[in-house]
């Protein structure tokens, strides 16, 4: 009987790997072209030098600044992570791998869930909101080893 092919998705908002586990004893190896790191724009390039002006109601004196009404690292953070989202997505429409695994700070973990087809979210057997993106392979192994064995 073949071994059930796991990938296991370890991704923040920065920087995301995406791993094959064939089965036990197999070990875990990265799979090339899906994945990758977001090199952020610094916030002057993605934002106006001051924020806007409002100048109130009428019978108001003054101005007052105006908040930004998101965070614009957050939006391109959110969007690396839908990248990330289509890459698995695909893989999984052309079945790569028949189970999948999440690891992610919660936000994150969050934004992954929801950019998941639905088809994707029925392979997920774990997910784990736990940052591992600077964890060795062998530390990553250990912290999914009771998921890995499925």
């Amino acid at each position: 009987m073949r071994a059930k092919v796991t990938w296991v998705v370890v991704a923040d908002g920065q920087k995301a790997t995406v791993y094959r586990h064939d089965g036990p004893g197999k070990g875990l190896q990265a799979v090339d072209g899906i994945g990758g790191t977001r090199a952020g724009p610094r916030t002057h390039d993605i934002m106006t030098d001051k924020p806007g002006r409002d100048r109130g109601f009428a019978g108001a004196s003054g101005s007052a600044a105006m908040t930004p009404r998101n965070d614009p690292h957050e939006v391109e953070e959110q969007r690396f992570i839908e990248h990330v989202a289509e890459q698995v997505n695909k893989a999984a429409a052309g079945k790569q791998f028949e189970h999948l695994i999440l690891a992610a700070p919660p936000k994150a973990l969050g934004h992954l869930r929801h950019a998941l087809s639905d088809a994707t979210s029925k392979l997920v057997v774990a997910a784990l909101d736990k940052d591992l993106t600077k964890s060795p392979i062998p530390d990553l192994a250990k912290h999914l080893e009771a998921h890995l064995a499925v």
